[in-house]
Order: structure tokens, then C-alpha cells, then sequence
């Protein structure tokens, strides 16, 4: 039982130790994003790309899935634990690099909540019906199995704000950039800076296989975009298209979402007209 404790333990470090190499790999183009934005097919058309979404736990795209789900209890405190140091390796890692190449996606922000609920559902629901991370005042009683559970779950649970503060809240403290200072062409889709060791390129997903030559003179290397963790291939296909189709924010988060700066920054007055009109009337 020791040695299999101590071949596990080993074989927990190691794996660490290859990741925090490929952090410090000076050919190492750095995929940092939000989470589905439509990067795991850029991940996977270059062979050294590092696909990041949050240095810091506080940001992490899913609260529920960070504490580990059944981690709770004392062992959630060495889960955790074990969580922060490799975090704080990492960030280490990166900002020592002498020259750091990123490319970070943008995506619609309402899309892609809906594809992020969708990709942790489970972790929502856990969180719906056992009020694990304190999201409302009691959990959501068993028998509420209606038809409307994924849209109650979705409005309560759900961090809509996420994408909005993700450039301040996670980019801007790693990197030093603060994207908004920065022009994006919307009709182009793309935006590419050089500030101090780095250097961004941004693109909007919608816009990115447009971008196909910028990208691969950006990562000096053939790019070929690979179709990869699309929600209409994962078990929820169905329901999640069903979802899309009902889904009607209410005007309020429709305002609040389309005049945030990140929607204003990243797409023109007509398109985020378009957006609140899609949004505003049932698709059914």
C-alpha cells in the first residue's frame, strides 16, 4: 500500500514538473483565454501551445469544480493546498520568461456563458442542490425537476459576469496589459500588440479562421484549425441547442452586458445591436 502511495506521489510530481517545463520552453506560444472561446482547436493545431485560463484561483472558470466537487471536508484543504502551489509555480514560471508569446480569444459574451454553463453543468447542479458554495439562500429542493431547472440553475448560479472582468481581473495582473488601452478592429477581427516581453495577438473566434495568415506568422508554423470540443458532438447536444433556442435574457442583463466595455471594445455599434435584438425576442 506504501510503495503504491509512493509510485501515485511520484508520478503527481513528475507530472508537474513536465508542465512547469513546458511554462519556461522558450518555443512555447501560450493559449491564454477564458474558457470556451473556441481555443481547445488552436490548442490543437500547435504542437507547442500552453492553453492556460486562470493563474489565480479567484478566477478560476468554475468555483465548484475548483473546490474539487466531493473534495470537501479535510480533504478539500490539501486538495486546495496542492491547487495554490502549483498555481503559484506556474505564475512564477511565466513571468520569468525573457520573451512570452500569447494568443487570447474573444467570444460573444452571451454564447459563450451559455457554453461554459453547459461544459460544468454537472458542477451547477451539485452547487444548485446543495448550496455547496453559498450561491443562494437554501439548496434547491430535489423534486424541483421541472422542465425550466437548467434556466433557474443558469440564472442563479452562473457568474454572467465572468467574461466582462476577465481581461482586468486575470490578463491584466499576469501580463501587464491592459487590453482596453489597445485599438481592435472589429471588421478585421484581430489585434496584435507588443508590450515590453510580450507579444498578443487577439482575435475574435467568429473572425478566426479569417486570421488563419496572421496567425501563422504570429507562431511561425503552419496552422491548421481543427474542429475540437464542439457542444454539438458532447452528450447535451440536444438539450443544449433546446436551451439556446429558449433562452431570452431579461433586458436588464441585456444592457448591462452589451454596454460593458468589453462588448463595446471588441465589437462595433451595429453588431451589438444585432446581438441585443437576437436576444431580446424567444427563439422559438
Amino acid at each position: 500500500m506504501l510503495t503504491k502511495k509512493i509510485r501515485a506521489l511520484k508520478s503527481y510530481l513528475d507530472a508537474h514538473r513536465r508542465l512547469i517545463a513546458r511554462y519556461k520552453a522558450a518555443d512555447s506560444v501560450f493559449i491564454y483565454q477564458m474558457g470556451k472561446v473556441g481555443s481547445t482547436s488552436l490548442e490543437h493545431s500547435l504542437a507547442n501551445a500552453v492553453h492556460v485560463h486562470a493563474f489565480y484561483s479567484q478566477n478560476h472558470t468554475c468555483p465548484v469544480r475548483l473546490q474539487g466537487l466531493a473534495k470537501f471536508g479535510i480533504r478539500h484543504i490539501f486538495y486546495r493546498a496542492k491547487q495554490e502551489v502549483l498555481n503559484y509555480l506556474l505564475r512564477r514560471a511565466f513571468k520569468q520568461r525573457k520573451k512570452t508569446k500569447i494568443i487570447t480569444l474573444v467570444r460573444e459574451p452571451v454564447a459563450r456563458n451559455v457554453s461554459m454553463f453547459f461544459h460544468d453543468l454537472d458542477a451547477y447542479l451539485f452547487a444548485a442542490f446543495t448550496n455547496c458554495v453559498n450561491s443562494r439562500a437554501k439548496p434547491l429542493a430535489t423534486r424541483s425537476q421541472g422542465a425550466d431547472l437548467l434556466m433557474e440553475v443558469f440564472n442563479q448560479e452562473f457568474n454572467h459576469q465572468y467574461p466582462l472582468d476577465w481581461f482586468e481581473q486575470e490578463f491584466l495582473p499576469m501580463t501587464g496589459i491592459n487590453i482596453y488601452e489597445h485599438p481592435f478592429d472589429s471588421e478585421q477581427g484581430f489585434a496584435h500588440i507588443v508590450q515590453d516581453n510580450i507579444e498578443l495577438l487577439c482575435i475574435r473566434t467568429d473572425k478566426l479562421a479569417l486570421c488563419g495568415d496572421v496567425l501563422e506568422q504570429f507562431c511561425v508554423q503552419p496552422v491548421e484549425l481543427l474542429s475540437r470540443n464542439v457542444a454539438e458532438r458532447k452528450w447535451y447536444a440536444d438539450v443544449y441547442q433546446q436551451f439556446l433556442q429558449q433562452y431570452q435574457p431579461d433586458e436588464q442583463q441585456l444592457v448591462n452586458i452589451f454596454s460593458d466595455k468589453f462588448s463595446r471594445h471588441f465589437f462595433s455599434e451595429q453588431e451589438l445591436k444585432g446581438l441585443v435584438t437576437k436576444y431580446s425576442a424567444t427563439q422559438s
